[in-house]
């Protein structure tokens, strides 16, 4: 699944040049994969209850997760995302996209809804490398390197250092079927211009030769 959604840049130049280092967005490598986060698949794995944030413009919401499609398009109409976490326990599709990363390390499936003219978490980093396959929508990432708190585990006391941030801002567009590699520990946020879907496989690396082998 990675070398598809790298195109036409190969595992081995993604490893020795973006791998822990660098982002990278492709543009439309992931088009096939977009029936593994439509809107019937959200209302299966909501379903299934599984653990849910509720955010909005950079809060996390103390309202209950949703149970279905229905009750999650009251919440969009009222500017209220969600975050899915740990999927891949709830949807065979989803299982198979963690498979696939498996050989990098240990993998988690996230699913990220997120409504017209809103943003869900705030500039913040994950300790994991992040993989993103844009589904539905278009969604605007900001993105740049951590270079406050990269040796620090993430969370909220490091979240608030991000005024202190000098780094260039870069950023990157996806629509539908759209690609976005982000390094662990760098800084991210996103805005959505319309609703939007979208899967994120967060993979903690194994380390050493083991990467290299892995990867190949």
């Amino acid at each position: 699944m990675l070398s598809k959604w790298l195109g036409v840049i190969s595992v081995n130049e993604f490893r020795t040049f973006f791998l822990r280092s660098a982002p990278i967005a492709r543009p439309a490598t992931a088009l096939g994969d977009q029936a593994l986060l439509d809107w019937n698949v959200v209302d299966r794995v909501l379903r299934s209850e599984p653990d849910v944030l509720v955010v909005s413009r950079g809060e996390l919401l103390s309202l209950p997760p949703p149970k279905s499609l229905c009750e999650l398009r009251e919440y969009l109409a009222a500017g209220v995302g969600l975050c899915m976490r740990h999927t891949e326990r709830h949807d065979p599709g989803l299982a198979r996209v963690a498979d696939a990363f498996a050989e990098l390390g240990t993998a988690q499936v996230q699913l990220f809804v997120t409504p017209a003219g809103t943003h869900g978490f705030g500039w913040h980093y994950d300790d994991e490398e992040v993989f993103v396959a844009q589904t539905a929508g278009t969604k605007d990432y900001y993105f740049r390197a951590n270079t406050i708190t990269a040796d620090r585990p993430a969370g909220p006391a490091m979240f608030a250092r991000f005024p202190e941030e000098t780094s260039p801002l870069c950023s990157a567009t996806l629509v539908a079927g759209d690609f976005l590699y982000i390094p662990g520990r760098w800084w991210h946020m996103a805005q959505c211009s319309e609703d939007s879907l979208s899967l994120s496989v967060g993979v903690t690396l194994r380390t050493g030769a083991s990467i290299a082998a892995s990867l190949q």
